[in-house]
């Protein structure tokens, strides 16, 4: 990316909750009903402490340079590029799983004359414009898309407040808090593949005296609004038809309409949700690309790039060739494997910085910028 590439802390964040919206759309509250059951919806506000605890250990290991300079700064070349490596491995199955799923969905909400090749070849090439090109038109971008996205989701939320039953999200127990407490992993899993912006930081500029202002607005705010929909979709559909879906909200937009103007909206609402893929698919393609770059610099990361796309779109179909194996992996292996990058390598990174201050008594590291870093959810 070029020098003068920039972009604002609330464009990195508008791409994070625009990119999340398609996997918490497609996990959120199946994932979590197995512990919690009815305080399912509650979930989201029990992961709020994680994401805000990973947000601020991502932003204090990235700094002004990007989380990818980070790795090798503390682990040297050697060691940074391997950790480097297995990050963009991860990522690669991620841009392979958002591709197999989106284009999964339009096949089977009132596109089913289409071809699965059709739709993954058709979102391949849109993710490989927009993640090949400059940071931050595609930031602009990302920032019309969602709120297009809350637009929507507004629209399919409040038409369905009148079918709303306050039996099947209340009343809870003190024994229902433990069941909430452990649904608050899985939740924060699906909220982990944001996590990958922390490879952008290097982008940023200006705000800096509002940047823990941003850090705790939008990850209290994203996950107080995930609560909210929660409930909304937890008290039309009740905790056991929930747990028997795939996609509780999708499944919630099949119900509603209005008389006189639309009777369904799924198919509507299944299209506008290509944003979030797509956003969440560049994200991933810019962050491929930071790693790429801070690995072998003088690698050119727009073919980079590309290639990765292409991996990724012949991965989506070798190595999940139905959607269950697809939905499989988003449900059992994903969710943990970000709880492990997002929080756990960041934590254990951390904790070194301190021990490396403790027995040299000298500052803390903190790459390219103030004590403290970049802050990002």
């Amino acid at each position: 990316m070029k020098n003068n590439d920039h972009i604002s802390r609330t464009q990195l964040m508008t791409m994070v909750w625009a990119g999340l919206l398609a996997p918490a759309a497609e996990l959120l509250p199946s994932l979590t009903l197995p512990a919690a059951g009815k305080g399912a919806w509650l979930a989201p506000l029990a992961a709020a402490p994680l994401t805000l605890v990973s947000g601020w250990l991502l932003g204090r290991l990235s700094g002004g340079r990007g989380l990818a300079f980070a790795f090798c700064e503390r682990l040297g070349r050697a060691g940074g590029n391997l950790l480097l490596i297995i990050y963009i491995v991860w990522a690669e199955l991620l841009l392979a799983i958002r591709l197999r799923a989106c284009a999964q969905r339009l096949l089977a909400s009132g596109y089913r004359d289409g071809s699965l090749i059709f739709f993954l070849a058709a979102l391949a090439l849109m993710a490989l414009w927009m993640g090949t090109g400059r940071l931050a038109p595609f930031a602009r971008a990302a920032q019309l898309f969602l709120v297009v996205l809350l637009g929507t989701a507004a629209v399919v939320l409040v038409l369905s407040l009148g079918q709303v039953k306050a039996e099947h999200l209340l009343p809870l127990w003190s024994g229902d808090v433990p069941g909430i407490l452990r649904s608050a992993l899985p939740a924060f899993g699906v909220v982990g593949w944001g996590g990958w912006a922390a490879f952008l930081t290097g982008s940023l500029e200006g705000q800096k005296e509002k940047r823990n202002w941003h850090w705790l607005f939008w990850g209290l705010g994203g996950m107080a609004l995930l609560t909210l929909a929660q409930a909304v979709i937890l008290g039309n559909l009740g905790p056991r038809l929930a747990a028997g879906l795939d996609s509780p909200f999708f499944a919630l937009a099949k119900s509603v309409g209005v008389e006189g103007a639309f009777q369904r909206v799924e198919s509507v609402v299944s299209a506008l949700w290509t944003f979030s893929d797509l956003t969440m698919a560049a994200l991933l393609l810019f962050s491929i690309r930071a790693m790429a770059r801070t690995a072998i610099p003088r690698l050119r990361e727009r073919g980079l790039a590309a290639g990765a796309l292409a991996v990724a779109a012949v991965g989506a179909l070798a190595g999940f060739p139905d959607g269950a194996a697809a939905e499989r992996w988003s449900r059992e292996v994903l969710p943990w494997g970000h709880i492990i990058l997002t929080l756990g390598i960041p934590l254990l990174l951390c904790l070194s910085d301190a021990f490396v201050k403790k027995d040299t008594g000298g500052p803390d590291i903190v790459v390219g910028g103030s004590e403290g870093g970049e802050d990002i959810v």
